[in-house]
């Protein structure tokens, strides 16, 4: 699933349900419909549908073509144009493959496509990495490699112009590892990352959200089917606290039209409780804070941003002595600025341009504001930080929390 624009939104094809089906449907933020194309694929599952920005097209590479046998995977190149699917030409392909991970590199133009498996036999997973020019596969020779990985979580992060990588199976356990792929030189390099950071898993899924520059993980394979979310700034990762049910194998994708993130479909226990919901992600957390005198404040949203709604912030973990916060609201996100040399602030960052401050005052360390009916245009961002009144906390007398990032949603 990914969006494709003149589709009418998202667009979904295949999967086994339970069945392999060659389905293809939109989504436009409201409604589900089924597209009747003149030519499509193969029914098949296991495959990964990517939006080519460059030209246009979604980009559907191999996938396992029936869940009744060991025969190998196809590796056929499908393209879709918002009106029929296309059986591409290439000069070269990556062989039969499903299960892999894939995104594309908006930067250099290119699809990349990492591990996966040429059939449901064991020893056939892999460590290659493929990129498709819209021409031809190629192989590329890469400076480092994450090992063999089945069903890793794969996105391009624009503002950091790499390809994220997390998770998978490496044939022997699944791992917790964030790899970063820098195109231009062919090098791939594991993140040194401090916690907290998602527990090991594959089958999750990962995409990127242009609106807030991050990476959003939704659920995946643990020792049980997850349920958690996570976003990815490019330096951390940040839980989210959201509830939805477990997910696995599930698709996902970023709409801009409303600024959500889409999830559909996938198993929701083991071993074959399939799902057909579909849920939406808007608003959630990134970033931390700093301590002060009553620990680390804590901003978190109410629920999501809905137009013609309220919406509500929530504070906590303030100075109790005074409880008052300062609620700094902006446009853009910041990589966290560290605050230590500029404002004598040592350990806070600032995550969200200053471009609106309100103050906000409650009582027993904890304080909130409320967005009585939320206007704007649907799909539009925002941005909020608290900056935290607590005078012996450092030189400048005030703390941050972490950073909320919401989008209007209809």
């Amino acid at each position: 699933m990914d969006f494709v624009p003149f589709s009418g939104g998202l667009v979904l094809f295949g999967g086994n349900a339970p069945l392999v089906t060659n389905e293809t449907w939109s989504y436009d933020g409201t409604t589900w419909t089924q597209l009747t194309p003149p030519t499509s694929p193969s029914g098949r599952f296991g495959a990964q549908l990517v939006h080519d920005s460059a030209r246009n097209v979604a980009v559907l590479y191999g996938g396992l073509t029936s869940n009744l046998s060991m025969l190998p995977a196809s590796y056929e190149t499908w393209e879709w144009n918002g009106v029929t699917w296309a059986l591409a030409t290439s000069v070269a392909n990556a062989g039969p493959r499903y299960r892999y991970g894939a995104c594309f590199d908006s930067l250099r133009g290119r699809v990349v496509m990492y591990g996966g498996q040429s059939t449901q036999a064991a020893g056939t997973l892999n460590s290659q990495t493929w990129e498709y020019d819209g021409t031809t596969w190629t192989e590329v020779a890469t400076i480092g490699n994450p090992g063999r990985r089945d069903r890793p979580a794969m996105c391009f992060h624009a503002g950091i112009g790499m390809t994220v990588m997390f998770g998978g199976h490496d044939g022997l356990a699944l791992t917790d590892e964030t790899w970063l792929y820098e195109g231009f030189s062919g090098t791939w390099f594991q993140a040194a990352l401090a916690v907290p950071k998602p527990s090991p898993r594959n089958a999750a899924a990962l995409v990127y959200d242009p609106l807030h520059n991050l990476c959003i993980l939704m659920g995946g394979q643990g020792a049980n089917v997850l349920s958690d979310t996570w976003v990815f700034d490019g330096t951390r990762w940040t839980q989210q606290a959201t509830t939805t049910q477990p997910g696995r194998d599930h698709m996902m994708a970023f709409l801009p039209t409303n600024g959500q993130v889409v999830r559909f479909g996938g198993f929701v226990a083991a071993p074959s409780t399939l799902s057909n919901q579909t849920w939406e992600l808007g608003t959630g957390t990134y970033g931390a804070g700093c301590a002060g005198t009553n620990g680390v404040p804590a901003l978190a949203s109410a629920g999501a941003m809905t137009l013609g709604q309220p919406w509500t912030v929530n504070a906590t973990n303030l100075n109790p002595t005074f409880s008052l916060a300062f609620l700094v609201l902006g446009f853009t996100p910041l990589p966290g600025i560290d605050l230590t040399l500029l404002l004598n602030m040592p350990g806070c960052a600032a995550y969200v341009s200053p471009d609106l401050l309100l103050g906000i005052a409650g009582a027993g360390g904890a304080a909130s504001w409320t967005w009585p009916a939320v206007a704007g245009p649907i799909g539009a961002a925002l941005y909020t930080q608290a900056l935290c009144f607590d005078p012996p906390a450092n030189g400048f007398g005030f703390t941050v929390s972490n950073a909320v990032y919401a989008t209007i949603g209809n």
